[in-house]
């Protein structure tokens, strides 16, 4: 058994695998099809190309997602089972299920953490390693749904025979899962980052803490996609006036292009203000031609970038490494409540935040169908998730229908 520190397969664009020194994917096994295949596959490097190549229509996320899989397929492949893909059986990725519910220590980050595959000079990050940590169930089933439908692309473009990913019995989970944000916890997050923002020696580390503070409250304040944080700019601010009030929105290009305009809180404005205050904007408030991105880039000398946005594979990073951060400087405070909240960042992800807007504005008492036109969900049946933290109300308000009541 092979056990070599992997390497990534692609640099920073997901569909740009290098697999030319990978003398095993330059062959193919068992599972290869003897008809002509309707892609240009040789080998089976070829045909992952043609997979990679085939998402390159997709949303960022989707292609990030599936490349992370299929990267991790290819590295067990490659350093732990001594094979290439059209040779796996169901038997080895049975192997493989169980290889994603406790890699190896070696493969996985000793913090837990995501580290970026690419150091600021381009190089790339000996730290990378393709795992935070052994995945939960949920994660594992999402990684072979990925793989099958890899697989599946194969088996439909008759480069391989059959899709030997093992059918997995879809597990029900319940309608009020717990992987939203407690309000209080993100204001703690946001109070510690304004502290070490204090505490910075430098104006890059300034910087960076307060990008890290803003691109919190753009979540929290407008719900949005890790993608749409991404393509987004400052220009995508929008004002209206309502008699003498004047209404600032965000105008949203979702998923299937779709638009939609995100009410903007005056909470966010004050936020938004400091900000650009920040990056030193001419005007407090954006204007419907400027070109600063919504989150931007910080050069090497920790300078704003203000043109050029961050990329969303990195968002869910900057999100990450902000909780963390908070969770230290939490850590070192003699308030229990707080170590409390820092058990709960340490867990949080970007897409954590997107639940807590949802849940929020359920909470609020705002209608199920404005809610789902904020997140720009295509049904209200995908927001009455949002509705998890309201089932112990539901509960105790469902104790009135009773009989003995009645006959009192």
């Amino acid at each position: 058994m092979v056990t070599a520190l992997p390497k990534p397969l692609y640099r920073d664009d997901p569909c740009e695998f290098d697999l030319q020194d990978y003398d095993l994917l330059q062959t193919s096994g068992w599972n290869r099809s003897r008809s002509e295949p309707t892609i240009h596959a040789e080998n089976d490097a070829d045909a992952i190309h043609e997979f990679l190549d085939s998402l390159n229509e997709s949303p960022q996320t989707t292609r990030t997602l599936y490349a992370k899989e299929l990267e991790r397929l290819l590295l067990w492949c490659l350093h732990v089972a001594g094979t290439t893909i059209t040779e796996l059986r169901e038997t080895d990725l049975r192997r493989y299920r169980r290889f994603l519910q406790k890699p190896y220590k070696r493969w996985c980050d000793p913090n837990g953490r995501k580290p970026q595959r690419l150091k600021r000079d381009g190089s790339v990050n000996p730290d990378w390693r393709p795992f935070a940590g052994p995945l939960s169930d949920t994660s594992v089933a999402k990684a072979e749904r990925c793989l099958s439908s890899f697989f599946g692309f194969l088996v439909k473009k008759r480069y391989a025979d059959v899709n030997p990913m093992p059918k997995t019995k879809r597990t029900y989970t319940p309608r009020f899962r717990d992987r939203h944000l407690p309000v209080e916890s993100l204001a703690a997050a946001l109070s510690a980052l304004e502290a070490l923002q204090k505490q910075a020696k430098t104006e890059a580390q300034t910087n960076a803490l307060a990008r890290a503070t803003f691109l919190l409250q753009v979540y929290f304040y407008l719900g949005l996609r890790i993608s749409e944080v991404a393509k987004h700019r400052m220009a995508h601010f929008a004002k209206d006036k309502n008699n003498n009030e004047e209404l600032w929105f965000f105008r949203v290009t979702g998923k299937g292009d779709k638009e939609r305009f995100i009410p903007v809180p005056d909470e966010f404005l004050d936020a938004l203000v400091a900000f650009r205050r920040r990056l030193g904007t001419k005007t407090p408030l954006p204007s419907s031609a400027e070109k600063t991105a919504l989150i931007p880039k910080l050069d090497a000398a920790g300078q704003f970038i203000a043109k050029e946005p961050v990329a969303a594979r990195r968002l869910s990073n900057l999100v990450e490494d902000a909780f963390h951060k908070a969770a230290d400087w939490l850590e070192t405070t003699s308030d229990t409540k707080n170590r409390e909240h820092a058990d709960r960042l340490r867990l949080a992800s970007s897409h954590w935040l997107r639940h807590t807007y949802g849940t929020t504005m359920v909470d609020s008492g705002m209608p199920l169908t404005d809610v789902r036109d904020n997140l720009g969900h295509a049904s209200v049946v995908t927001t009455e998730i949002y509705l998890h933290d309201d089932q112990r109300e539901r509960h105790r308000r469902s104790r009135i229908h009773s009989i003995q009541r009645r006959r009192q």
